[in-house]
């Protein structure tokens, strides 16, 4: 063949394969603005054949691409995977360690405080909070992720502190098994420190009885943030294949904590559902009633933002 038979040659392959690219693109952006019901756990849907994370290869979100090439779909070498990840700034990373370790401290003496005043009456009201406290943090979680998910902006200081990680999950979903201790659980920690300095300034000036009358709701706040607080860890977990311990595995498989296989339907493209990540028990009632959509539909109706533009941006960023 002559080198201008060749070049024909890619030119025509080229143009070729353009209009596919853009077609695959268009039917992303349609996928990200109005997605589908979300997918059940029942027997007869098997989401190894659906367009999320393989099991064997948790990056390879769609191996035979949709988006006009072939290879792995997402992952670290993602174009906004690692910008993305170029993003984490050692300001964030010094928030993170600080609310780290103020909550662990909290923590610590909060949950000492609490038995030192422990009364035997209480133990039925406390087992309850604690039942409250989990399904609390499921929703919150879900509450939180969705926020991030699906409105605000990387290109904003907030977003840049606190949005960014969303973005980043999606687009390589196991970036978060490569991420420490401190940059998976700092920013849920934050949350846990205002609620603890409350219950710690109670505990340090009320009276004993007004302390024994507040134990309970001081019991399940405390639960509730311990709950919060291992939240991303556990999402973490979720994304861990392989060389978990033995008790997280029974655990996930009892479903007391998120399961792997039941995370596996949120990153389904375009990320649009089961956004519980502490348990996931609240997962199918709230797509049941279609809670997300409608509430999607109530923040674009007051804002005029629209869902998912941002993610679909990132998604979509392929060099």
């Amino acid at each position: 063949m002559t080198s201008s038979s060749a070049a024909s040659s890619s030119t025509t392959t080229s143009s070729t394969m353009m209009p596919d690219e853009n077609e695959c693109l268009k039917k992303e952006e349609e996928r990200f603005k109005s997605p589908d019901p979300a997918p059940t756990l029942d027997e007869e849907v098997d989401i190894d054949t659906l367009p999320s994370m393989l099991e064997d290869d948790p990056n390879g979100n769609v191996v035979e691409c949709d988006l006009g090439f072939k290879g792995p779909r997402w992952g670290p070498q993602h174009a906004g995977a690692k910008k993305l990840a170029s993003m984490y700034s050692k300001e964030k990373r010094l928030q993170e360690k600080v609310s780290l370790f103020a909550a662990i401290f909290l923590f610590s003496i909060v949950f000492i405080n609490l038995l030192l005043s422990w009364e035997s009456s209480i133990w039925v009201s406390v087992l309850v909070s604690a039942v409250l406290g989990i399904m609390t943090a499921d929703f919150a979680s879900g509450l939180v992720h969705w926020a991030a998910d699906t409105f605000g902006s990387v290109e904003t200081w907030f977003g840049r502190s606190f949005i960014r990680p969303f973005r980043e999950h999606h687009v390589d979903p196991t970036a978060i098994t490569r991420h420490d201790i401190v940059e998976v659980n700092g920013d849920n920690c934050m949350l846990c420190v205002g609620p603890l300095l409350w219950i710690l300034y109670q505990q340090m000036t009320y009276q004993r009885d007004a302390i024994t009358q507040w134990a309970t709701f001081h019991w399940y706040i405390l639960l509730l943030g311990i709950y919060v607080a291992l939240t991303n860890q556990i999402h973490k977990w979720s994304h861990t294949y392989f060389g978990l311990p033995t008790w997280v595995v029974f655990l996930q498989k009892a479903h007391i904590i998120l399961p792997r296989s039941h995370h596996k339907i949120h990153h389904i493209s375009p990320h649009a559902c089961y956004y519980c990540i502490t348990t996931g028990w609240l997962n199918w009632p709230l797509e049941y009633i279609g809670f997300w959509r409608k509430m999607e539909w109530v923040v674009t109706t007051v804002t005029g933002m629209q869902p998912r533009e941002d993610d679909l941006k990132w998604a979509t960023k392929l060099q």
